[in-house]
């Protein structure tokens, strides 16, 4: 199962300075996970016969149109590199599934082990890395549940973070006021995120009171373009959904994922491609559940069969949540095991999120719900 030790806190960063800044201390706090992650990605590459020039190659025009629409987020993993003692290519192209050459083994696969797929129930080759699964493959990952209940004053939110139990080790909380180099432009969110990804990648929340949860898609469009990663990044910098979703019309996006928006009462849940954006505001009638395929119709029948976990979590969320749900309400059906292992709560889910968003509060669990020791924050 994954949870972490007993009476374990989810482990947290907290910061403030300049976006190279955060990225390097990102780096150095997770810098044995990141450099394990780098040195399984170089045994891959050379089992291929990839160069470090080839390498530069797949992923320069993806970099440069980071350099160009989101600047601060390439400065923060840049950072990162530095950080962790990294080559910086090699941690980018763990940030830019879609630079990935089709057909080409994903970088945490280690070439001495037989191909594994990596949206399997269990991928033991993604052991210790803390790299979340691809989101570009069909079918669906077997990736997170969102889930929102409006109340009178606000919502109640609800994420399970899934990927490889193993992935439990880097997987941390990071809370942060981030600046530009004149000490200008400060921003402010707490985000859950991984050891090798940029934040906004699974939970977080800005000051502004904008929460994005994020659950990965199977895009039937990916092709050359902003990275996902870039793109939550720079979300977790928006002051409204309005602006968020400006964003995403707005950017030459390399891949989709699903971003379910909450803010104060508002629940806005938004599934992306490559070239699609499709809002759905779902305020009334004021019960939401996204999970890892598309709710679109219109998406789904180009991105092929969901995986059955993905359904079958969907349906047990849509059945479980109501309008006025509590906290405590919304963590019991966080840790429903209805139908294990395709259950909301299965041994993939390495943290649990649960917020309030009239009371401004988030609280914040390593590993399943249950019996788990929580950390609590406000926003």
């Amino acid at each position: 199962m994954a949870r972490a030790a007993s009476g374990a806190r989810l482990p947290a960063l907290r910061f403030t300075g300049t976006h190279h800044a955060l990225g390097r201390m990102m780096g150095a706090y997770r810098r044995r996970q990141i450099a394990r992650a780098v040195d399984i990605a170089h045994e891959v590459l050379a089992a291929e016969g990839a160069s470090e020039a080839a390498l530069h190659d797949q992923i320069a025009p993806f970099i440069d149109l980071a350099a160009r629409h989101t600047p601060t987020a390439l400065a923060e993993l840049r950072g990162m590199a530095v950080g962790a003692d990294v080559e910086f290519d090699t941690l980018f192209r763990l940030n830019c599934m879609e630079s990935r050459p089709p057909g080409s083994p994903f970088l945490w696969n280690r070439p001495e082990r037989p191909a594994v797929d990596p949206v399997s129930i269990l991928n033991p080759d993604t052991a210790d890395t803390g790299v979340p699964p691809d989101p570009s493959e069909t079918p669906a990952p077997g990736g997170c549940t969102s889930i929102a209940s409006r109340r009178d004053n606000g919502c109640v939110v609800g994420h399970t973070e899934d990927s490889s139990p193993e992935n439990i080790d880097g997987i941390y909380l990071l809370d942060t006021t981030v600046s530009d180099q004149a000490g200008r432009a400060s921003s402010r969110f707490q985000a859950l995120n991984y050891a090798t990804s940029l934040a906004g990648c699974a939970a977080a929340v800005n000051g502004h009171g904008l929460m994005i949860l994020i659950d990965a898609l199977p895009d039937p469009d990916r092709h050359l373009g902003v990275p996902r990663s870039c793109v939550s990044r720079i979300l977790l910098d928006q002051p409204t959904i309005e602006a968020a979703i400006d964003v995403l019309r707005s950017l030459p996006r390399g891949g989709g994922w699903n971003y379910l928006m909450i803010q104060g009462p508002r629940i806005v849940n938004v599934e992306t491609t490559a070239s699609v954006v499709e809002v759905e505001d779902a305020t009334v009638p004021g019960v939401y559940a996204h999970t890892n395929h598309y709710r679109n119709p219109g998406i789904a029948a180009r991105a092929g069969e969901p995986r059955p976990n993905s359904t079958a979590r969907l349906d047990r969320a849509l059945a479980l949540v109501r309008r006025d749900m509590g906290p405590d309400s919304m963590l019991e059906l966080l840790a429903d095991r209805e139908g294990f292992p395709d259950s909301i709560c299965r041994d993939r889910t390495i943290a649990t999120w649960v917020a309030d968003t009239a009371r401004r509060t988030v609280r914040v669990c390593w590993g399943e719900p249950v019996d788990a020791t929580w950390t609590s924050f406000d926003y």
